[in-house]
């Protein structure tokens, strides 16, 4: 070996062995959970080995960091020590986090995340039962030696030390610095898993499995890494579990007319749209003319609100009837790797290609990865659009109009029926549209408006080009916003008004048609285009099909407090009390706090709706916790 390479070959075959150890892990867990997967690819064991790059790079940063230090000390036999004891210290840990799951994925059904040390550490529990464990998996501490065993034979074998010390040169030192900047700066990129925008998380596990087969791609020293420093929700117990049942369940079996059934569905998810912004929702005042020419010959919510407040928050919203009810967005949090109920799972169920279409930079807000769990079969971001070069806004994405054309010549493609999902993005900070555009719409008062326009044009374009094509007349198109904006009216700047947005189906055959003012939120979406198509399952949503009978509501977390509107009034809790308690029918700006002077028939609400809320509070901790929103596990 040549002295400058020397060390740095060394490390090679150190990390080598990890990666190996990472991949019998990742095969042993296979083995032993394979009753939970179907249809596994053999590429999935070796998409893993990027999630085991990020591990590898965090738990073998002293060793790396040691390894290649620029200096002639190294060499010395005391160091190399510390080097034997910087590699099996992370090995060994390595090891046992992944043997874990070899037992406890039976019981929690994904890769162990940080909230597993807290579980343990809360009452005595762990310590009494660690005697039972120890008699039941005696196999994961047989595997545990035996893969200690393998892990030094292989070190001894080819990590043998045979260096002596030598004074370093001035070219000694800049090489050998060279090479350990070169190294620290592989490494940060392995932490990050590559060079994309945001670092590899375990949402993006879906962009390479079907749900159900994500844990074979993760391994648990990532999932635990990942989820350290996010914030864990904590079970309530406001009420039994009998009692639970009888106040909320999210447990539904779907109904609806089924009149649609077999139409093509297309779901259009506009960036940024608050409800101010739509003429046909404000009076004509508003920047939508395209739009408001639709709503009039629409299914109109004009009563609906989204979930969250970040586009990251939408999309379990939308696709799948799960509310944002916790700090961090839930493709971001420690349980993105749940298995849910999304309707393109139920529709793919009933025969439909599902697809979903985003302008923005592959692997953006984790959306690639979270609508493979949602159960969309194809992904489609700027890396798949033809023209990106020529049609890139120069920071978001491909501006709306060219990639709705382009969505709506990739739909004629598509084996009916489908369900389709585009996400605009022209209307995001920081509000670009193409040169040929600018002065046309209206700048209005808010940067984002004339954005709007834009996106309101390359609708009416997009519906222009679509109209023409076979699949238009077989076909449902659902309008709604990721989340409200800016903006300027007090009636939307309320802790309830904040969260509106434009909702409505559009049918080209005209026999959906009308004016519903119930109040109908993102997480409504899935059972009402299940309802309308006739898909009958047995589903757990915690939104209501906007037909059926079911009292309706729309909840929201914000700043640490849970937020329900239901029947006249609008509640605020902070998980123990309820703060405020508004009439929304007589004081629709929110500014007369009921809570401290209710009237006996205002009690009675209050206290319905606060019961209410703390059912949905209840069963929402338990099943994310617990990894029960789907009823097919």
């Amino acid at each position: 070996m040549t002295s400058y390479s020397s060390h740095l070959k060394l490390l090679i075959k150190k990390l080598g062995i990890a990666f190996l150890i990472f991949s019998l892990c990742r095969v042993l867990f296979y083995l032993f959970n394979s009753h939970h997967f179907s249809e596994v690819p053999l590429g999935l064991f070796f998409y893993g080995i990027r999630f085991d790059f990020v591990a590898i790079s965090f738990l073998f940063a002293p060793l790396i960091f040691l390894q290649l230090l620029p200096f002639p000390f190294r060499n010395f036999k005391r160091y190399g020590q510390l080097l034997n004891i910087s590699f099996y210290v992370p090995n060994t840990i390595g090891i046992i986090l992944n043997l874990i799951d070899l037992a406890y994925f039976d019981f929690s059904l994904k890769r162990t995340t940080f909230d597993f040390f807290g579980m343990i550490s809360t009452g005595n529990d762990f310590i009494n039962l660690l005697p039972h464990y120890i008699i039941d998996f005696w196999y994961d501490y047989l595997l545990l030696i035996g893969l200690l065993i393998l892990s030094r034979y292989l070190h001894k074998k080819f990590c043998k030390s045979t260096f002596k010390f030598q004074p370093y040169s001035v070219k000694d030192y800049l090489i050998h610095t060279t090479i350990f900047a070169a190294f620290l700066s592989i490494t940060v990129i392995g932490m990050r898993g590559g060079v994309q925008y945001k670092p590899l998380d375990i949402i993006n596990a879906g962009q390479y499995a079907q749900a159900q087969n994500i844990p074979i791609v993760l391994n648990t020293p990532f999932t635990i890494i990942k989820t350290a420093l996010v914030d864990n929700i904590e079970p309530v117990t406001y009420f039994t579990d009998e009692n639970l049942e009888k106040i909320y369940t999210p447990e539904k079996v779907l109904t609806g007319s089924g009149q649609f059934k077999g139409k093509n569905i297309v779901l259009i998810i506009l960036e940024s749209f608050a409800k101010e912004y739509v003429g046909g929702f404000n009076n004509g005042k508003g920047y939508t003319p395209f739009i408001d020419s639709l709503l009039k010959e629409s299914y109109v919510f004009n009563n609906a609100y989204a979930n969250g407040q970040r586009s990251i928050e939408s999309l379990p919203c939308i696709l799948t009837g799960l509310p944002q009810l916790m700090s961090s967005a839930y493709v971001l949090s420690n349980y993105s790797s749940n298995k849910l109920d999304g309707f393109p799972k139920m529709l793919k169920k009933q025969g439909y290609n599902t697809s979903f279409y985003h302008g923005g930079a592959n692997g953006t807000m984790g959306f690639n990865g979270f609508v493979g769990i949602s159960g969309v079969d194809a992904y489609f971001g700027m890396d798949e659009y033809p023209k990106k070069e020529k049609d890139y806004d120069g920071l978001w994405g491909i501006f709306d109009e060219p990639y709705l054309q382009y969505f709506a010549t990739e739909l004629t493609k598509k084996q009916q029926p489908f369900f389709s999902t585009v996400f605009t993005v022209s209307s995001h900070h920081p509000y670009t549209i193409p040169k040929k555009h600018i002065g046309i719409f209206p700048k209005g008062t808010l940067p984002v408006h004339e954005t709007i326009g834009y996106t309101d044009y390359a609708l009416k374009q997009f519906f222009k080009t679509a109209q023409k094509m076979s699949w238009f007349n077989n076909t449902l198109f659902i309008f709604t916003a990721d989340h409200s904006s800016n903006s300027t009216a007090t009636k939307y700047q309320t802790r309830l008004g904040q969260y509106a947005i434009p909702m409505f189906i559009f049918d080209p055959s005209k026999q959906l048609k009308g004016i519903n003012s119930n109040y109908f939120q993102q997480i409504d979406i899935s059972p009402t285009i299940l309802g309308l198509v006739g898909v009958k399952n047995e589903v757990i949503t915690f939104g209501n099909n906007a037909f059926s009978t079911n009292e309706k509501y729309v909840v929201n977390y914000q700043n640490n407090s849970y937020q329900l509107a239901y029947q006249d009034y609008f509640l605020i809790f902070d998980g123990e009390n309820t703060t405020d308690f508004f009439d929304v029918k007589n004081d629709p700006l929110l500014t007369n706090n009921l809570i401290e002077n209710l009237t006996p028939q205002q009690k009675i609400h209050q206290l319905k709706a606060e019961k209410l809320l703390k059912g949905i509070i209840q069963q929402y901790n338990y099943r994310i916790i617990n990894n029960k929103l789907s009823i097919n596990k």
